[in-house]
């Protein structure tokens, strides 16, 4: 397996095409003709398809027709498929009646030859493509057996991770002004000490009731010019010179540093049978790409997908940056595409 973040916020494998094309293929690839004329024959698509009325529309076999359009079967099937990617509940007549509008509206397109225009068959043929992709990969991850040993190699890759991020804690007295500043590092230069200044004079209460410790914390989570001061310190060594941020003037004192502690293993095993589901369905569409026979026909093109190969392929796989592991959230590019062709995770 490759080496792949993991992230430790709760997340699930979900479709990240819009819910707009999969509506519109429940929609409008969801729907049959199974009574009426009984021959079939085979579309373009390779879509069995009943002629005579309702022809245009699938057959789902052993569904159960709750209505009849102009002839085409409206399935009960269509109805769950629709209340699934709406994600909420809508009253059943409510439902039939706009998709025998949408039905209705569809045959109009249909009559005036809509339906041979290139940009809608291509959404036609995207749309079909994603809702088969997305059936492939929820039988395929609920398959993925998943070993104590795999959950183990991923847990030591984030462990790896976090002892790579040093925390550090260090102590403050913020102040308003530059002078009161630097008053405060001279009384500490005479032998004065750090926790009893903050008790005085620091106006970040939080901290200046604890001597001024900020307890322990990442560099990212502080202001850019304080975390560069302390990052510049040794343990135990005040910063000579205060320094300004928006909130007022700090003295600064490191006390300490080390690695970020992992979560446990236990707390991390959701997290961790993801990554290795996610990492199973990479490992296969790498396999799917190197025995396919694909042909890049424009220049433009190519050069796009030789990049991604090259270095965004590692975003696409479900990484990104969230508290130094990651996780990718399912956006994609700025066309509005996924940045794996199937992105779609169930």
């Amino acid at each position: 397996m490759e080496n792949k973040r993991i992230t430790t916020q709760p997340t699930r494998l979900v479709t990240a095409m819009g819910g707009s094309l999969l509506l519109a293929a429940g929609l409008l690839a969801g729907c049959g003709g199974e009574e009426g004329p009984k021959s079939a024959q085979k579309t373009p698509l390779g879509v069995e398809q009943a002629n005579g009325a309702g022809s245009d529309y699938m057959v789902i076999k052993d569904g159960e027709i709750v209505a009849r359009i102009n002839g085409s079967p409206l399935y009960k099937e269509n109805l769950l498929v629709v209340k699934e990617n709406l994600g909420a509940e809508v009253p059943e007549d409510r439902l039939v009646s706009r998709m025998v509008e949408l039905r209705l509206l569809a045959d109009k397109a249909r009559e005036q030859g809509l339906e041979d225009e290139p940009r809608t068959r291509a959404r036609v043929q995207n749309a079909i493509d994603n809702q088969l992709a997305n059936a492939y990969l929820t039988r395929y991850v609920a398959e993925v057996e998943i070993s104590e040993e795999d959950l183990r190699e991923a847990y030591e890759e984030v462990e790896a991770e976090y002892a790579e991020n040093i925390q550090h804690r260090a102590r403050h007295i913020l102040v308003e002004s530059e002078e009161l500043a630097r008053d405060i590092l001279a009384q500490l230069d005479d032998g004065g000490a750090f926790e009893e200044l903050a008790g005085e004079h620091s106006t970040d209460p939080g901290s200046a009731e604890e001597g001024g410790d900020l307890g322990w914390f990442n560099l990212d989570q502080m202001v850019v010019p304080f975390a560069e001061m302390v990052e510049s310190l040794e343990p135990g060594q005040t910063a000579a010179e205060p320094v300004e941020t928006r909130f007022g003037w700090h003295v600064v004192r490191l006390d300490d540093t080390r690695p970020t502690p992992a979560p446990s293993f236990d707390d991390l095993r959701p997290e961790l049978e993801e990554h290795v589901r996610r990492q199973a369905v990479n490992d296969m569409i790498s396999e799917l790409r190197a025995d396919a026979n694909v042909e890049i026909l424009t220049s433009d093109v190519r050069s796009l997908v030789d990049r991604d190969e090259d270095g965004v392929a590692d975003e696409a796989d479900g990484t990104g940056e969230a508290n130094g592991t990651g996780e990718a959230n399912g956006t994609g590019d700025a066309n509005g595409l996924p940045n794996e062709p199937l992105k779609a995770l169930p």
